[in-house]
């Protein structure tokens, strides 16, 4: 069983990304059995940044078809921070409804991989880490372009506009992109 949805060029794609980032914390807030937080954290200890994975482990938490989300709640359940844990012992694993699971760790945010699924979820996160994302630091939208929802979250909150990588995801980098007011 795999441990990544994510196809294997959007993953080579999230790497590259994540290693031009300035110092920093690396984020992802949407970790599911920790696919794509495996080549983060490759990321982080080539580059010594700390690791910091937010989920719920017990499935995507809400639903809303007006904000275009398709997914359900319960969906990718079949996971469990143990094995997360176990499969990447290095990382700061915060296990619970994201932004309630964000303290004042990190404070300063290199890059984050945004995998949440849901309009509700990716909006509460841009709102909580934009603010810590470094100049020059970015974020990552993987849901972006394929769920409604997820689009919608990043067309609110910086535009149309974002770059994106060769695969479809938008990104935003610090410096050159705000929110949007």
């Amino acid at each position: 069983m795999s441990l990544s949805v994510i196809h294997p060029v959007a993953l080579a794609e999230m790497t590259a990304l994540a290693l031009s980032c300035p110092p920093g914390a690396q984020v992802e807030v949407g970790v599911y059995r920790g696919g794509s937080a495996i080549e983060l954290m490759a990321v982080a200890r080539e580059q010594d940044r700390a690791l910091y994975l937010y989920d719920t482990f017990t499935g995507l938490p809400c639903y809303d078809p007006d904000m275009g989300d398709a997914m359900r709640p319960g969906d990718f359940a079949d996971t469990s921070v143990d094995d997360v844990r176990e499969l990447l012992p290095d990382a700061i694993i915060m296990q619970g409804l994201f932004p309630d699971t964000l303290s004042g760790d990190p404070e300063q945010v290199a890059f984050a991989h945004i995998d949440a699924d849901q309009y509700r979820s990716i909006r509460d996160a841009i709102a909580a880490i934009w603010p810590r994302v470094v100049p020059g630091g970015m974020m990552l939208f993987d849901d972006y372009n394929c769920l409604d929802g997820a689009t919608r979250a990043v067309h609110e909150a910086f535009g149309p506009d974002l770059p994106r990588t060769a695969s479809g995801k938008a990104y935003a980098i610090k410096g050159r992109y705000d929110l949007a007011s």
